[in-house]
C-alpha cells in the first residue's frame, strides 16, 4: 500500500513536473517569439527604407541621367553662346521636371532657356562640377517663388579635349520633387523623410493620417516621449553616415524607426511605421498558445495514462508528421534559393494552388484563397494569347520534374509578363508536393522587343542606303562594305568615297565628325547610336545626305555606318524651318525670331565687349500711301524697303519686321560712332522717296531712334524701349530723321574706348 503510495506520488510529482515544464517552455517560447517577431519587425522597416531609397536615388538619378544628355547635346556647338543652345535648353526643360534649365562656361557665365543671364563662379557646386564630377548644391529658398525651396544640379560639359568646358544647370523645386516620389514610390504604410546633417527636411513623404508641422528633425525629435535612444547619439551617427534605428511615443502611439545615408550628398532617410500591427500579431499568437498549451498539457495526461493502448497509433501518427516535416523542409530549401521571389504551393491531388508568401506579384492579385488553374483563366487574369502556355504547365509538371512558361498577365492597360517556374518534391521517387515560383519579367520583355525593333529599323535603313559600312573603331580598319568583307583603312575610304565628293569649307567640318578620333569619342562615352548631317556630290547635284552609325550590339569596337540620301527631307524642313523665321511679305526675320536672335547676339557681344547699335524705324506717311494709292501699294513699299535693307546692310546684321510699317535692324560689331552714325543717314536717304500716282502724290521717309548696347541695355526689350522713346522724339519734332535715345549724354570717345 505504501508503495503504491509511493509510486503514485511519484507519478503525479512526475506528471507535476511535466506540466510545469510545459508551462515554462510556454513563457520561454512567447519571450523567443516576442523577440523574433521584433526582430522581424525591425527588417522589414529596413527593407521598406532601403526599397524608398533605392526608388528616391533612381528617380534623382534619372534627372541626372537626362542632365547629361542635355550636356552631350550643347558639347556638339562651338559654344554655349551659339543661339540654337538656348533652344536645346527650352526643349530639355519641357522634358524634364526642372524649373530652370541653364548653361554656363568655364567661367562660369552663362544663361537659363528663357534668356536670363547669370554668374555661378563663386558657388561651391560649380566648382566641384568643373572637377569633372555631377555636382548637387545646397538647398536653397527660392527668389522666384515665395515660400519654396529648390536644389541646383549641375552636370559638366565636355570638350573635344576631354576637358570641361563649361556645365548644364538644372533648378528644381523640392515641392515639386516630393510630390512626384511621392505619388510614383509610396505605396505602403509608414512616413518617409529626407533630412540633411543639419537636420533640415529635404523631403517629407507621409501617407498615415494626420497632420504635423514639421521645422526641425532634431526639434522634432526633442517633442516626442519614451525615446529608446540618446538624440547625442542619432546626431553623432549622422555625422558619421551610419545606419541605426529607435523607438518612441507619439500621440499615444507606439512607433518604430530606422533611419541610413543616402548617397546625395549628406543626406540620411528616416522611415517610421507605427508597431500597433506588430502588438496585435504577438497578443494573437500568445492566445493560440495559451489553448494549444492548455490542449497539449491534457493530451499529454492523456497520453502518459493510455501510452500502451495507443501506441501503434502514435507511431503511425508519428512516421505521417515526419514526411509531411520532411515535405515542408524541403519546400523551404528550395524556396530559399529563390529568395524574395513570390512561391506557391501546387496540389496535384486537388489541382489548385495556394500562396505562401506575401510578396507583391500580378498573378496573385487579390487573391489569398486556394484557386484551380482553370479560376485565372475564367478571371481574366491570363492574357488570352498564354492561356495555352498557361495550362501546358499544369500538365507537363505531372510527368517531369519541372516545368516553366513566360506568361502575360492583364493588369489593367499595363502589359505584364511573368516567368511561372514548379519543381517537383520527391519522397522515395514519389511526388510529395510541388512548389511554384513566380519572376516578373515584363522589363525584359520590353528590352527584347525593343531590341527587334531597333534591328528592323536598321534593316530598313540599310534597304535605303547609299552606302553601308562596318568599321573597327579600335584598329581603324574598314571591315565590309554594302555586304561584302573588304580590307583598308577607314580613313581611306572616307576621303576616297565621301570627302573627296564635299565642297570647299565643308570638308573639313565633314572630315572632323565622321573622322575615326569622334566616332571613337562618341561610341566610348556609352552612345549606342549617333547621326550627322552634311552635303556631298550625288548624281551630279548638291545632295544634303545623313550618317547614321550604330554600335555592334556584341562587340563594341565595331560600328556600322549606314550613308543615306535624304535631300528631299532636309530641305523641306529647312524650308519649313525659314518659312517659320521669316515675315510671309518682305521675308524679314518676323518679330519672335527677331527678338530672339538680338537677345542671343547681345548676350555674345556682352561677353565680348562687341559693341553693337540698336535701330527701330517706321515709315513717315505710310498710311497715307495706303488710302491714297491702296493697299498693293502699300505692300509693295514694305517690299521694296526690306530689298533695300538686305543690300545694304551685312549678312552678320540681324534685320527685321516687327509689325505694320516698324522695323529693327542690329548692327553688330560697329567699329565707331561715326561709322553708324553714317549708316542711319544713308538710311534714311534711302527711304525718303515720293511716290505719284494720277496727279497725286505722297512723300515716304523714316523717323530713326537709336540705341546702342551696352551702354543703354543688355537686353532687346530695354532696348527697344529706349529707342521707341527716342522714335517718339522724331515723330514730335520733323519727322524724317534719328535721334539717340539720350543722346546728349554719349560722345565718340565713348564708342573709341
Amino acid at each position: 500500500m505504501i508503495t503504491r503510495i509511493k509510486k503514485n506520488i511519484a507519478v503525479c510529482a512526475l506528471l507535476a513536473l511535466s506540466v510545469a515544464g510545459i508551462v515554462l517552455s510556454f513563457f520561454y517560447y512567447r519571450s523567443a517569439i516576442e523577440q523574433i517577431e521584433m526582430q522581424n519587425f525591425k527588417e522589414s522597416v529596413r527593407e521598406h527604407t532601403k526599397i524608398r531609397l533605392e526608388n528616391t536615388s533612381s528617380y534623382i538619378g534619372a534627372l541626372v541621367h537626362n542632365l547629361r544628355g542635355t550636356a552631350e547635346v550643347i558639347a556638339e556647338y562651338d559654344s554655349i553662346w551659339d543661339p540654337e543652345v538656348q533652344d536645346v535648353l527650352e526643349i530639355a526643360n519641357r522634358m524634364d521636371a526642372f524649373t530652370f534649365t541653364s548653361v554656363v562656361d568655364q567661367n562660369g557665365r552663362g544663361y537659363s532657356h528663357v534668356g536670363t543671364l547669370l554668374n555661378t563662379a563663386d558657388q561651391e557646386y560649380f566648382q566641384t562640377v568643373m572637377d569633372g564630377t555631377v555636382a548637387f548644391s545646397e538647398v536653397y529658398p527660392s527668389k522666384v517663388m515665395p515660400g519654396r525651396y529648390v536644389q541646383i544640379f549641375a552636370c559638366p560639359i565636355w570638350g573635344e579635349d576631354h576637358q570641361v568646358k563649361g556645365a548644364v544647370l538644372g533648378v528644381i523645386d523640392l515641392e515639386h520633387l516630393n510630390e512626384a516620389i511621392r505619388k510614383k514610390y509610396m505605396k505602403t504604410d509608414g512616413n518617409l523623410y529626407i533630412v540633411d546633417s543639419n537636420g533640415n527636411y529635404i523631403g517629407i513623404f507621409q501617407l498615415e493620417t494626420g497632420e504635423s508641422e514639421y521645422l526641425n528633425f532634431w526639434d522634432d525629435l526633442e517633442t516626442l516621449t519614451n525615446i529608446d535612444k540618446d538624440i547625442s547619439k542619432i546626431k553623432e551617427d549622422f555625422a558619421q553616415r551610419r545606419e541605426g534605428d529607435f523607438s518612441f511615443s507619439e500621440n499615444g502611439h507606439n512607433r518604430y524607426g530606422c533611419y541610413m545615408p543616402i548617397g546625395t550628398r549628406n543626406w540620411q532617410v528616416v522611415y517610421t511605421m507605427e508597431d500597433t500591427s506588430l502588438g496585435e500579431t504577438l497578443n494573437s499568437i500568445f492566445r493560440m498558445d495559451a489553448k494549444h498549451t492548455i490542449f497539449l498539457s491534457v493530451c499529454y495526461l492523456v497520453w502518459v495514462a493510455c501510452v500502451v493502448r495507443y501506441f501503434r497509433k502514435t507511431n503511425r501518427e508519428i512516421k505521417q508528421a515526419h514526411l509531411e516535416v520532411s515535405n515542408n523542409i524541403e519546400i523551404l530549401h528550395i524556396a530559399l534559393e529563390y529568395s524574395k521571389q513570390p512561391i506557391f504551393e501546387y496540389d496535384q491531388v486537388c489541382g489548385e494552388l495556394t500562396l505562401k508568401t506575401d510578396f507583391p506579384n500580378p498573378l496573385f492579385q487579390g487573391i489569398s484563397e486556394s484557386i484551380p488553374p482553370e479560376s485565372f483563366v475564367e478571371r481574366g487574369i491570363i492574357a488570352p494569347q498564354s492561356i495555352g502556355d498557361f495550362m501546358n504547365l499544369f500538365t507537363t509538371i505531372r510527368t517531369q520534374q519541372s516545368a516553366k512558361a513566360d506568361v502575360q498577365i492583364n493588369n489593367g492597360q499595363d502589359v505584364t509578363w511573368c516567368r511561372i517556374s514548379l519543381h517537383n518534391v520527391y519522397e522515395s521517387q514519389k511526388i510529395i508536393g510541388t512548389v511554384g515560383f513566380l519572376e516578373d519579367i515584363t522589363e525584359l520583355k520590353r528590352i527584347e522587343q525593343q531590341s527587334s525593333r531597333k534591328l528592323e529599323f536598321q534593316d530598313a535603313l540599310i534597304a535605303k542606303a547609299l552606302l553601308v559600312v562596318k568599321v573597327d573603331l579600335d584598329t581603324g580598319c574598314l571591315l565590309e562594305m554594302n555586304g561584302k568583307e573588304c580590307q583598308g583603312p577607314y580613313t581611306e575610304f572616307l576621303d576616297e568615297k565621301i570627302i573627296s565628293r564635299v565642297r570647299g569649307s565643308d570638308r573639313k567640318s565633314v572630315s572632323k565628325k565622321l573622322g575615326l578620333e569622334n566616332l571613337r569619342s562618341k561610341f566610348r562615352k556609352g552612345m549606342d547610336s549617333v547621326q550627322f548631317y552634311f552635303m556631298m556630290e550625288l548624281d551630279g547635284k548638291r545632295k544634303w545626305v545623313t550618317c547614321i552609325g550604330y554600335a555592334h550590339p556584341t562587340k563594341h569596337s565595331k560600328i556600322i555606318l549606314i550613308f543615306q540620301d535624304v535631300d528631299r527631307q532636309k530641305r523641306k524642313e529647312i524650308a519649313l524651318q525659314q518659312q517659320a523665321e521669316r515675315d510671309g511679305l518682305t521675308g524679314l526675320y518676323n518679330a519672335a525670331t527677331t527678338r530672339k536672335k538680338i537677345e542671343g547676339a547681345l548676350a555674345y557681344g556682352y561677353l565680348t565687349d562687341e559693341k553693337q547699335v540698336f535701330i527701330l524705324f517706321d515709315l513717315d506717311n505710310y498710311k497715307q500711301i495706303n488710302d491714297t494709292f491702296g493697299h498693293t501699294c502699300g505692300d509693295q513699299v514694305l517690299i521694296d524697303v526690306a530689298h533695300m535693307l538686305q543690300k545694304r546692310f551685312r549678312s552678320s546684321d540681324i534685320i527685321g519686321r516687327m509689325g505694320g510699317d516698324e522695323f529693327v535692324i542690329l548692327l553688330r560689331n560697329i567699329r565707331s560712332y561715326q561709322y553708324a552714325e553714317s549708316l542711319i543717314q544713308e538710311l534714311c536717304q534711302m527711304i525718303h522717296k515720293t511716290y505719284g500716282q494720277d496727279g497725286k502724290e505722297v512723300t515716304l521717309s523714316a523717323s530713326v531712334g537709336v540705341t546702342w548696347a551696352p551702354v543703354d541695355g543688355h537686353s532687346f526689350v530695354e532696348l527697344y524701349q529706349k529707342a521707341d522713346i527716342a522714335l517718339y522724339q522724331v515723330k514730335k519734332k520733323t519727322k524724317n530723321g534719328y535721334q539717340h535715345y539720350q543722346e546728349d549724354r554719349h560722345s565718340e570717345e565713348m564708342w573709341q574706348s
